[in-house]
C-alpha cells in the first residue's frame, strides 16, 4: 500500500525530481497474455543495475497491460531510442486502443529471437526477468541481460526530463 505524497512536497520536490533525466526506451514482449501478440510500452525509468551479471531495472505501473507478461523467467526487450526515432516514440506514446498494433510500419530485426527489436533503435537488450520487487505505484522489474547489440553506433540516445516529478 502506498502513502499519499504531501502537497507541499509535491510543490517543492516535484520540479527538482522532474529534472532527473532519463533515457527513452520501448520495452517489448513477444506474445503477451493480454494481447496474444507482441506488446510494448514507452519507458523512461530504465537503468543499468549490475555489471556481473549484467542487470537492468525497469519501473512498470501494475495497471499496464504488459505488466502481466513480466513474470519471473519471462523474456523482455529494451530498445534504446534515438532522437531520430520519433516515429517509434509516437506509436508508443499514444494511449492504447482495442485492436491497435503499435509495431505496424516499423522494421524489426529478423535475426533476433524473442521480444521485438527495432532496426532503427540505437541498441537492443534481450533480458530475462530475474525478480519483480514491489515498489510504490510502480513495481521494479529486474532483468538479466542475455543478449543484445548496438544497432546504430552514431545515433545519439534520446533523453527525457519532466517539469514535474510527480507526473509523466
Amino acid at each position: 500500500m502506498t502513502t499519499q505524497v504531501d502537497e507541499k512536497i509535491k510543490e517543492t520536490v516535484g520540479p527538482a525530481l522532474g529534472r532527473v533525466a532519463s533515457g527513452v526506451h520501448i520495452v517489448t514482449v513477444a506474445h503477451s497474455d493480454e494481447t496474444g501478440g507482441n506488446d510494448g510500452m514507452l519507458a523512461t525509468w530504465v537503468i543499468q543495475a549490475s555489471f556481473n551479471p549484467p542487470l537492468l531495472t525497469v519501473a512498470v505501473n501494475r495497471e499496464r497491460a504488459i505488466y502481466k507478461s513480466l513474470k519471473k523467467g519471462a523474456e523482455f526487450g529494451v530498445n534504446v531510442l534515438s532522437k531520430d526515432n520519433m516515429d517509434i516514440f509516437k506509436s508508443f506514446a499514444k494511449p492504447h486502443t482495442e485492436g491497435m498494433d503499435r509495431f505496424e510500419g516499423h522494421e524489426l530485426l529478423d535475426d533476433m529471437d524473442g521480444p521485438p527489436a527495432f532496426k532503427k533503435a540505437v541498441s537492443y537488450l534481450k533480458c530475462t526477468v530475474k525478480e519483480v520487487v514491489e515498489g510504490g505505484d510502480h513495481d521494479i522489474v529486474i532483468g538479466e541481460i542475455k543478449d543484445g547489440r548496438l544497432l546504430n553506433e552514431g545515433a545519439e540516445p534520446m533523453t527525457h526530463s519532466r517539469k514535474n516529478g510527480f507526473q509523466y
